[in-house]
């Protein structure tokens, strides 16, 4: 059983919102397969947040929020989740298990993370020539002539902007469609 595993079953959604928020549950049947309170998140004036007691989940219907005990406690504390799952494995006194199985597979993503950064990063290299090169070029601009010889690569700064962009955004979905398209066309950077 992994640490998750662990803390999610050893550790209730109700003793997460006892422990974690201001929300009063003696005077509620927490017993019920799901019941609904006012959410601590919001200015609730009817109850918006519904417990599922059974599968130990919340989720807020105003869209503050859904989730298991590790989503409430990183919600409750705004830490991020791994924030939490440490914060909660200390708590609860949960020993680090990682099995040969775990560590092997996470060794291997983190070969392919590392060989993802180094590609991502040899493209933001060539990126970033690039657009250097076009500026260099743009200074030297003198005439009407040079610019016009120029105009048809313009528009090609806007692209490289755009790529730099999502090479540097917080979204890694985004980082890793823009590593995808533009690999094929540094291939002999990358090789």
């Amino acid at each position: 059983m992994s640490t998750v595993d662990e803390i999610k079953e050893r550790f209730s959604i109700i003793e997460a919102i006892e422990t974690y928020t201001n929300v009063d549950l003696s005077k509620l049947k927490t017993t019920k397969k799901q019941f609904n309170i006012c959410c601590p998140w919001h200015n609730d004036k009817t109850p918006s947040l519904t417990i599922y007691t059974k599968s130990n989940t919340w989720k807020c219907q105003a869209g503050c929020g859904g989730g298991d005990v590790i989503n409430l406690v990183s919600k409750a504390l705004s830490i991020s989740n791994r924030e939490a799952i440490l914060m909660l494995q200390k708590q609860l006194g949960i020993k680090n298990k990682v099995a040969a199985f775990e560590y092997s597979h996470w060794q291997n993503d983190r070969k392919i993370f590392r060989g993802f950064e180094e590609t991502k990063d040899q493209i933001v290299s060539k990126l970033l020539h690039h657009r250097n090169l076009f500026n260099q070029a743009m200074k030297q601009v003198v005439s009407l002539e040079d610019r016009d010889r120029l105009v048809e690569v313009y528009h090609f700064k806007a692209l490289i902007e755009k790529y730099l962009e999502e090479l540097d955004c917080t979204d890694f979905d985004i980082q890793v469609a823009t590593v995808k398209y533009l690999k094929p066309l540094f291939l002999e950077v990358i090789s």
